[in-house]
């Protein structure tokens, strides 16, 4: 199952951003000698990579379900999003803050000018926009559904990850800004270093929550509880079905979902289509046409049981749009609980 167009949107709107905010940034790193300049240009570096990883998942995600993989590569994503957060991680937060502690250390004083805070303001810009773009993206995907809830729980993995790394971004080039200042003002390289230490900091937190995230998913987390009971309650309501159990749910990926459970039919249903199938002068006393008889009630029996499972997987599809793969099962009785059907149903005849 491909991933939501947005989500290319947003993945292919942040790559262009920080291939440009990239090259800006080293050249004025180049220029100003700033550690919290180098650990911004080194971050935005890690994103472009990054969202090369993401895109590269979305792409290979949309591939059709084929012979050897009949559930299709929707968890493509999450393989191409661990990589990715693992970037976050080493690159982005291991060298960030290596050169933090680096800074403070063996401090030296930036050379700051007005080229370095033109950079910071275009880069600014440029992330900002890429951050508005994917809140807006996520938005539109919301609806009426709380927006934090929404990233939490049904949100594109990929569209995640941008949004945590352009926020990361934004709130990164204020640390950077603010670190500059201060080491400017007071002439004291530390802040600098401190700014650098935060940023690093930042996202390595983020890296982790985002290896988590798609590790659950990978792995085949389950529903959220409400869109289980949803799917319980529809099949309980239908009134062929004396029980159902051993419910187990499966996000394959945001938008696709894979529900199973068994069943119990009620006996006054399976009976109810028995009699549709059976000669109303009953059944002949024996020989071939007997046995013809209980062959085309069996025929028909089936037949009503296939019907009515086809008519449940559509009326949970109804209710539950994200409901691509529905296994129904009809109940394994054990030796026990069949002979105790068989005395029930002694008795009633």
């Amino acid at each position: 199952m491909a991933a939501p167009a947005s989500s290319l949107k947003a993945v292919v709107a942040a790559l262009s951003g920080n291939v440009v905010v990239t090259l800006v940034k080293f050249i004025a790193f180049f220029l100003s000698g700033s550690g919290a300049m180098l650990s911004e240009a080194i971050h935005s570096a890690a994103d472009t990579g990054n969202q090369v990883l993401l895109f590269l998942g979305l792409k290979r995600a949309a591939r059709k379900r084929d012979d050897e993989f009949h559930y299709g590569y929707g968890g493509e994503r999450f393989i191409f999003g661990i990589l990715s957060a693992s970037g976050i991680f080493f690159v982005g937060c291991g060298v960030t803050v290596y050169h933090g502690l680096q800074s403070l250390l063996h401090p030296h004083a930036a050379e700051v000018g007005p080229i370095t805070f033109a950079v910071l303001g275009v880069s600014f810009l440029i992330e900002g926009g890429v951050l508005v773009l994917a809140v807006m993206g996520l938005r539109k995907q919301a609806a009426d559904m709380p927006f934090l809830r929404y990233v939490r729980e049904k949100a594109d993995p990929a569209a995640v990850a941008i949004l945590l790394e352009d926020g990361a971004a934004v709130l990164g080039l204020v640390l950077a800004t603010v670190g500059i200042v201060l080491a400017y003002v007071t002439g004291n390289p530390v802040w600098d270093a401190a700014a650098s230490l935060t940023v690093g900091v930042l996202l390595g937190v983020i890296a982790i929550y985002l290896m988590v995230e798609n590790r659950g998913l990978l792995l085949g987390r389950a529903v959220p509880d409400d869109v289980e009971q949803r799917f319980v309650d529809v099949v309980r309501a239908r009134p062929s079905l004396a029980d159902l159990h051993d419910v187990k749910t499966r996000q394959i990926t945001p938008e696709t979902f894979q529900f199973k459970a068994e069943l119990r039919f009620s006996e006054s249903f399976v009976a109810a289509k028995l009699g549709e199938a059976l000669p109303a002068s009953g059944l002949p006393a024996a020989g071939a046409s007997r046995e013809q008889a209980l062959q085309g009630a069996a025929r028909h029996l089936i037949r009503a049981l296939s019907e009515e499972i086809d008519a449940i997987e559509a009326e949970v599809r109804r209710v539950i749009p994200e409901a691509k793969h529905i296994d129904l099962e009809l109940e394994h009785l054990s030796a026990e609980a069949a002979e105790a059907a068989e005395q029930r149903s002694a008795q009633a005849s």
